[in-house]
């Protein structure tokens, strides 16, 4: 086998994830998460693409967007930002099942009043279909196993009008280990140790996304790889994207 070959998936639960963690804890691998994200392209890969759809709105309101597992809640941070640039109004809702993880993310998202924290369970959130005209998944849809992650995309598929993206990490040998010497390098924290590399083999790598897709229904889409070891999913739908009365 070839080192550059995708080692088999290893799925397994993060301690992020947990609720034995304190919140102080939790904070600083949080705060782990951010600087990966900020250095290594995990706000502008979802950027790039959700820019694709603020741009095509043309509608007299805000352009809707949900956040799926918002973590610290730095992504609809980032969105917002993107928005205020591009001129475009928005209303950004972000979901977290996690109390920890949106204490966090009241802290960063307080300044901006277009964000709404809402505590509810990916896998079973009380929204209508079509209810947002985009949304977005950013470095969760490892956390969950191959029939959820399914369901997790058919169900983003119901809830937008013009389509969603799932931004993640790619699954491979040198991604694993390389984020496990910076993680023994730039950190002490027990839980990013520990979950960055077991992230990384929880990744599924482009064909597994495109597999995953195409178990999902979906007809239409494109699967991106950018640098480093990140995954794009693209999904742009023939709803017409307007708000329903």
């Amino acid at each position: 086998m070839s080192f550059f070959s995708p080692p088999p998936r290893r799925f397994q639960a993060e301690l992020l994830d947990l609720d034995d963690n304190s919140f102080e804890e939790a904070r600083e691998s949080l705060e782990d998460v951010r600087r990966v994200n900020k250095y290594l392209s995990g706000y502008r890969v979802l950027l790039r693409y959700a820019g694709q759809f603020l741009r095509d709105h043309r509608e007299d309101r805000p352009f809707t967007i949900l956040d799926l597992a918002t973590g610290s809640g730095d992504q609809p941070v980032a969105l917002a930002k993107l928005a205020h640039k591009l001129k475009v109004p928005v209303k950004i809702t972000a979901i977290d099942i996690n109390y920890k993880m949106l204490k966090c993310a009241r802290i960063i998202t307080g300044p901006f009043p277009e964000i709404a924290l809402v505590q509810c369970d990916i896998l079973s959130w009380p929204f209508c279909d079509d209810s947002f005209d985009l949304v977005v998944n950013s470095l969760s849809l490892h956390h969950f196993s191959r029939e959820n992650a399914v369901k997790i995309l058919c169900s983003m598929r119901s809830l937008s009008r013009c389509g969603f993206i799932i931004n993640d990490l790619h699954r491979s040998r040198v991604a694993y280990g390389s984020i496990f010497l910076l993680t023994r390098i730039f950190t002490k924290n027990r839980l990013t140790r520990h979950d960055a590399p077991v992230s990384v083999m929880n990744a599924f790598t482009p064909k597994e996304i495109r597999d995953l897709a195409r178990e999902a229904g979906l007809d239409q889409f494109q699967v991106y790889r950018h640098f480093p070891y990140r995954i794009a999913l693209v999904v742009k739908m023939n709803k017409v994207c307007h708000e329903k009365m």
